[in-house]
């Protein structure tokens, strides 16, 4: 028995699927409308089972995870040029920002750092991601701190539904295989189930865009623990619902009870 495996069950509680949110998009490109207000936007999501945020957010805010309900705080390790959408960089560029002897310090009761593979001609680059990835694996080794591993598809836009598929079950394996201990990924369809059949690891589905309505939002988690996945990582589409709380409640009895979307949605008139 390690410290992270003692983590890992105190982030579950005893659940089989977890609802996370995340507001590490300030940290990333500094504006996202829902987060204005880091505490307010903090106060909406309290009902999740872990929130994404960055260091300094959670050292600001550090009061309002005490209580025994309170969601896991999981900090974002590294910054990547290719989220900066600002000025529209592409490139997967990417540096340590945070330490994980400083999330700790902080009060994370995990972490988070993305792994950016198989762009053209960026072998040199993806080399030394590999390199910034692994010794955050030496690091929260040390510590004792879960890690996920993020699988972000920038140019997924770019791609073919099953060139998208493809890549999230390769780089979803390799960062498991380098140490990551959950990962976070996108859903890609129908096939999704062969992501998590091929990853020795929990997987977890991003919401990526904001989705039409919480109806959708409740279908893709629904199809996403369906086919395997152990929860899903959803940001704005959470933050961003007209009552976050109630979406939260909806999306447990979605992905824990089996209920079907369109009865949770009529429930709670959603």
């Amino acid at each position: 028995m390690s410290g992270i495996n003692l983590r890992l069950k105190k982030l579950f509680k005893g659940k089989k699927n977890l609802v996370i949110s995340a507001l590490d998009h300030v940290m990333e490109y500094g504006y996202q409308p829902g987060i204005e207000d880091e505490r307010k936007a903090i106060e909406n999501c309290l009902t999740v089972d872990a929130l994404l945020l960055s260091r300094f957010m959670l050292k600001r805010n550090w009061d309002l995870f005490g209580s025994v309900n309170s969601p896991s705080p999981v900090v974002r390790i590294n910054w990547s040029s290719s989220f900066y959408y600002p000025l529209d960089y592409r490139e997967g560029n990417t540096a340590i920002a945070t330490t994980v002897e400083e999330a700790v310090e902080a009060g994370a009761e995990a972490v988070i750092c993305s792994l950016f593979l198989e762009e053209e001609n960026a072998q040199e680059r993806e080399t030394r991601n590999v390199a910034i990835f692994s010794e955050v694996v030496r690091q929260k080794e040390k510590l004792g701190i879960p890690l996920i591993g993020e699988c972000y598809v920038v140019e997924h836009k770019d791609k073919t539904k099953e060139e998208l598929h493809q890549k999230v079950r390769r780089v979803s394996r390799v960062m498991a295989e380098l140490g990551a201990d959950l990962i976070k990924a996108f859903y890609t369809g129908e096939k999704f189930h062969e992501v998590i059949e091929n990853c020795p690891v929990p997987v977890f589905s991003i919401g990526a865009e904001k989705l039409d309505s919480d109806l959708v939002v409740l279908k893709k988690a629904y199809d996403s623990v369906t086919q395997g996945a152990r929860g899903i990582i959803f940001g704005r589409n959470i933050f961003m619902a007209k009552n976050p709380p109630l979406l939260v409640k909806a999306l447990n009895e979605v992905i824990n009870e089996g209920v079907e979307p369109e009865k949770v949605a009529s429930k709670y008139n959603l």
